[in-house]
């Protein structure tokens, strides 16, 4: 019983940060249409949290209760590896680093800002509305995807305020390109306008 909660709590560890986690995935593996499609998750993130906290509070519980003893004054029955502290303080640690990935996410998103160019012409200013980010994580994926482009000054990302706000060179660089680069990360590019 202890087993199986420790593996279903390492599961929805998982699933709650699955849409944040994602972007790095798609980093790691050099595609980035696959960062968007977990933003499904997002709402069920309260719940997944508690239920993994829970289940890893479930098996301490079991871990640390005293154990039956037999007439000799034994345990009763000789554990494996993993019904020990040392593999519930492991699950417990990877089960941690992955809730609080969110929060630590921008250290595996290299800043990219390209190095100023000289602008053929004044930089215009686009506005990009964004669906499907969640997290930190989502804004530097957009951000790094877009930086790849010539002749972009800056970018600001919000995920909490779904939006992109482009400053461009617009002789190296296109609003329909930006567009394509944000939508190239799995989130949608809803709605572009030049500011």
């Amino acid at each position: 019983m202890k087993t199986a909660s420790l593996f279903v709590g390492i599961f929805a560890a998982v699933a709650s940060s699955l849409c944040c986690i994602a972007p790095a995935l798609a980093l790691l593996a050099g595609t980035s249409s696959l960062a968007g499609s977990f933003a499904w998750l997002e709402p069920l993130r309260p719940y997944l949290l508690v239920f993994t906290i829970s289940l890893l509070g479930f098996a301490w519980y079991q871990q640390l209760k005293s154990q039956p003893v037999d007439s000799c004054g034994c345990e009763s029955q000789k554990k494996t590896f993993m019904q020990t502290k040392i593999f519930l303080s492991g699950t417990t640690l990877a089960a941690l680093l992955l809730l609080t990935f969110p929060s630590y996410s921008g250290l595996i998103f290299q800043d990219n800002t390209p190095k100023l160019q000289s602008i053929t012409s004044a930089p215009q200013t686009a506005f990009v509305s964004i669906k499907g980010m969640t997290c930190e994580g989502c804004e530097h994926h957009v951000k790094q995807e877009v930086n790849k482009l010539k002749g972009i000054v800056s970018v600001d990302v919000s995920y909490q305020k779904g939006n992109a706000t482009v400053k461009y060179d617009g002789s190296n660089t296109s609003l329909s390109e930006i567009k394509k680069a944000v939508d190239a990360t799995g989130y949608k590019a809803t709605s572009t306008r030049i500011l």
